[in-house]
């Protein structure tokens, strides 16, 4: 069994409303907050059903409804997300929460336009909402709308300056404009955030590579491939189809020993 200081933050929420159900079942909230909990922690299976309880506890239960969708999108079942977080809004329609979770269901199912006024909707119900910002700036960076994408990244951090993710991202915005500079303050800042995470130090590597700092980028290189046996192929083939296909866009002639990492075994 786990001690308390082994245990998540998720685990320990998990215990507090557990202990407030064994007191009172009748406590919707308990399930709801519980729920989250185990969608936090990957167990979809136990949240949809604290979800459901708290819905059957609690009649018109908006943000259960909107939490349940959360969950059915992380399983994939957008159909089912979809319809309970439209339930969501029908019954709260200033719910920024349901209005944020059915962007990213939109975002998934391929309706882009959608999602923006989802997630504008959540910014303008709650204009300090860290992750609709985020997930807004997501789809701005895709439209090659990199200001905006910016704009929103940077919002994100200024409201939420502990997360890795807007930093990494608006480090790929800056990369994507050729501010090298600013997109290496950037992946630094998620690195120094989350060392575990291979991503940033790929991209980083990446912008070493583009700005001829062999040594820099192959150690950057090295560090992600160790983190994440795969991950150098396959982020480098999302854009390049192979070594000579990169050397010729940036006109660049890559060192032998990059060459062979970024090139299939």
């Amino acid at each position: 069994m786990q001690t308390q200081a082994e245990q998540t933050p998720c685990d320990i929420t998990i215990e507090r409303f557990s202990k407030a159900i064994d007191r009172r079942p009748t406590f919707a909230e308990g399930y709801n907050y519980r729920g989250i909990a185990y969608g936090n922690k990957g167990e979809i299976d136990r949240a949809i059903e604290d979800f459901n309880t708290a819905i059957r506890r609690k009649e018109n239960y908006a943000e259960a409804y909107s939490n349940r969708g959360a969950v059915y999108r992380m399983k994939g079942d957008y159909d089912r997300a979809f319809e309970d977080c439209n339930t969501a809004i029908r019954l709260d329609p200033n719910l920024p929460e349901a209005y944020n979770n059915r962007g990213i269901v939109y975002k998934r199912k391929g309706e882009i336009n959608q999602a923006l006024e989802d997630y504008t909707k959540a910014i303008e119900l709650n204009p300090g909402f860290a992750y609709a910002y985020y997930n807004r700036g997501i789809v701005y960076y895709e439209r090659q709308e990199f200001d905006l994408a910016i704009n929103d990244y940077s919002k994100t951090i200024e409201l939420r300056p502990d997360l890795v993710d807007p930093y990494n991202n608006r480090g790929n915005v800056y990369n994507k404009s050729g501010e090298y500079e600013r997109a290496i303050t950037d992946y630094d800042a998620a690195i120094e955030r989350n060392t575990d995470l291979a991503e940033p130090y790929y991209n980083r590597g990446m912008v070493f590579v583009l700005l001829q700092e062999w040594e820099k980028a192959k150690e950057d290189l090295t560090t992600a491939r160790d983190k994440q046996e795969n991950i150098i192929i396959e982020q480098f083939r999302k854009e390049y189809e192979n070594v000579s296909d990169f050397e010729q866009k940036h006109e660049i002639k890559l060192p032998e020993d990059i060459a062979a990492m970024l090139t299939l075994p």
